[in-house]
Parts: structure tokens; C-alpha cells; sequence
């Protein structure tokens, strides 16, 4: 009889993304095995397609703050189905309970996640040194000479033809062909990871008078303020007509699956240490990584072949916080009011060239 595996994943997107590979891992080491992943409601979507996975089961963790009886129903309903093993990726106190809930009989998380004294098997996961995906594949690998390597390092996401055609669409409507374009992500959930828009408009003004390719702008809705804040600034740059028109927004206007296509249709990526890094290693696209408040010892810097991190050194303040945070804390954000455009945009220079 196959076993029936449940992983428990809740936490953000890009989490969700670089998890992927450790799906992957899983399904190589039980080949047969009937694999469910438990996700934040809102983020499934990514992993439409998924050949590594047999049921994605989206967690709606607004409804189970609403209502302490929801995460109940929720835990019973996942011991239905009398999972064999639990992996835990995620270390809240949360995913501790729904993997105990479950009764399996090998129940797999960290050490450092909250009540990890209800796994059977824990593993220490350090705040820093090796990279995320490596943590992960951790709580499947004992000794770290079998983790995987090369591409099964990187995340795995699958096109929806769906999600390519509405993509191909767009870029044909503003005349631009795959590796044409440049995406600049210029916003994160966390404002210390954010650098500032003058900055950004200083980047994409040398790339639009320096460089042939397009520039696409990427985020969500949530982002609209910065893409106003961006096109304001623009205005006072000495661009000419034709080199304006290279640049075009896509903010608010692609879904989680959209964006995936759009991401790996593009010649590089210019981003805050956010979630779309992850999307660009999953597809191996050039790209420049801008840290502020976060460092790249956290684990999650860019898997793509050719990266290059850019950040401000010597700051006995960084980092701040393993998320970054809504303020600066020394109220000064040297991190990011320090950043140099110009580096940023030889660091492009540098991963473009043949």
C-alpha cells in the first residue's frame, strides 16, 4: 500500500514558491505516494499544475482568526485522511497542532517551530548560514551529501496555457516579444524591503537610454501607489519620447499563474528580496537581488545560475528583523537611502552579458 503524505506549508508566497523544490523531493523519495499540501488560501494558485502533487488544501487563516471553532473542523477534516507521514516546513504553533491532529504516526518539523514537542522527529533549522531550500530538505534527508542539487534545487513552477496565452496577448498588445523585456519588481510586503522609487526611477532611466530591451513593471493591486509614485517621478527625467514608451505596468493586472508566465518569458529581473526572486529561479532568468533591512544569510537569496545581490555593506544595524519591518528602526534607513542606482544597474549590465 502507497503512503498518503501531508505537507504543511502556510506560510508566504515566496516560502510556498522555493517549497517547491522540497515537493519534488518528496515525490522522488515516494514515488507512489499520495502527496496533499496545505497552503495559505490565496497563494494555491501557484501551484496549479503540479505533477509533484496529487491535492493542494488552501488554508484560510483570516477565517480560522474569525473563528478558534473553524481550525477545529479544519484539523478534523485533514485526520480523515489518515495521513502515514507529516512534514512540517512551516514552524508556527499552528501547523505543530493541525500535524499532531492528524495522528499520523511520523510527524516531521523543527526543532525552533512552536510546540515542536508534538513531532516525532525534529530537526534544528538555523536562522542563518544555509539556504532555505536546503532547511527544507533537511527534515527529508539525514546527512546533507544526499540533498539535491542543481536544478532540483530550484523551485518548480508549471505554465497554464491558460496563463500563457492571456501573457503572450498582453505583450503583443504593447508590441514586445519574449526575452525583450526587463521586469523591475519594486515592492515588498515588508517597507524596509523596499527600495525607495526615486531610486527605482533612477535604475529604469538608465536602462531606457543605456539599453534596448522594455521594461515591465510587476505587482499587485496593493502596489498601484508606487506605480503612480514611479510615473510622477519619471516625468522630471531627461528621457526622450521613444525611450518612455519602453517602459509599460503590469501592476494589478496578472494573476499568481499570469505573473509565473510573464516572469519566465522575460530576459531578467530586477527585485526587492520578495517573492518574485523566487519565480525567477524557478525558470533559471538573470537576476539582481536588492536587499535593505533583510541579509542573504537569511536563506533566501536567488537560485538563478546568473545573480548578483546587491546591498549597502558595513551596517552594524542589518539586518533588523528575519522579515524586515514596517519602519526603521534607527529611524535612518541607511539600508536602502544608501543604495546606489548605478550599482544596481551594472549589476544588470554584469548578468547580461554573453
Amino acid at each position: 500500500m502507497s503512503e498518503k503524505i501531508l505537507i504543511l506549508q502556510t506560510a508566504f508566497l515566496g516560502d510556498l514558491i522555493l517549497s517547491t523544490s522540497f515537493f519534488h523531493a518528496v515525490r522522488i523519495a515516494y514515488p507512489e505516494a499520495e502527496i496533499h499540501v496545505v497552503c495559505n488560501a490565496g497563494t494555491e494558485n501557484v501551484l496549479t499544475s503540479n505533477q509533484d502533487i496529487n491535492l493542494v488544501i488552501p488554508f484560510d487563516k483570516k477565517k480560522i482568526k474569525r473563528n478558534l471553532f473553524s481550525f477545529f473542523e479544519f484539523a478534523l477534516q485533514l485526520r480523515k485522511n489518515n495521513y502515514d507521514v507529516v512534514f512540517s516546513p512551516h514552524f508556527s504553533h499552528r501547523s505543530s497542532l493541525l500535524s499532531w491532529f492528524t495522528t499520523a504516526p511520523i510527524r516531521v518539523g523543527y526543532v525552533e517551530s512552536g510546540f515542536s514537542f508534538l513531532h516525532t522527529k525534529k530537526v534544528p533549522r538555523p536562522i542563518t548560514g544555509p539556504h532555505e531550500v536546503d532547511k527544507l530538505f533537511s527534515l527529508l534527508f539525514d546527512d546533507p551529501s544526499d540533498y539535491p542539487s542543481g536544478r532540483e534545487r530550484r523551485p518548480y513552477l508549471y505554465s497554464n496555457p491558460t496563463d500563457d496565452q492571456r501573457i503572450l496577448n498582453l505583450l503583443s498588445s504593447i508590441k514586445i516579444s519574449e526575452r525583450e523585456y526587463i521586469i523591475l519588481a519594486p515592492s515588498s510586503l515588508w517597507e524596509t524591503k523596499r527600495l525607495p522609487e526615486e531610486k527605482f526611477v533612477s535604475v529604469i532611466s538608465q536602462i531606457l537610454r543605456k539599453r534596448q530591451e522594455s521594461i515591465i513593471l510587476i505587482g499587485s493591486k496593493s502596489d498601484l501607489e508606487i506605480e503612480a509614485r514611479i510615473f510622477q517621478l519619471l516625468k522630471i527625467e531627461p528621457l526622450k519620447e521613444k525611450e518612455r514608451n519602453r517602459l509599460h505596468s503590469f501592476i494589478g493586472k496578472t494573476s499568481l499563474g499570469e505573473l509565473s508566465s510573464l516572469i519566465s518569458k522575460s530576459k531578467a529581473i530586477i527585485s526587492n528580496d520578495s517573492s518574485p526572486i523566487h519565480y525567477a529561479s524557478a525558470f533559471n532568468i538573470l537576476t539582481v537581488m536588492i536587499y535593505g533591512a533583510t541579509i542573504p544569510a537569511f536563506g533566501y537569496s536567488a537560485l538563478s545560475t546568473k545573480n548578483r545581490i546587491i546591498e549597502v555593506p558595513n551596517l552594524s544595524c542589518r539586518p533588523c528583523g528575519i522579515h524586515g519591518g514596517r519602519f526603521c528602526p534607527e529611524k535612518h534607513f541607511k539600508c536602502m537611502l544608501e543604495q546606489d542606482p548605478l550599482k544596481i544597474f551594472n549589476a544588470l549590465e554584469a548578468v547580461l552579458e554573453k
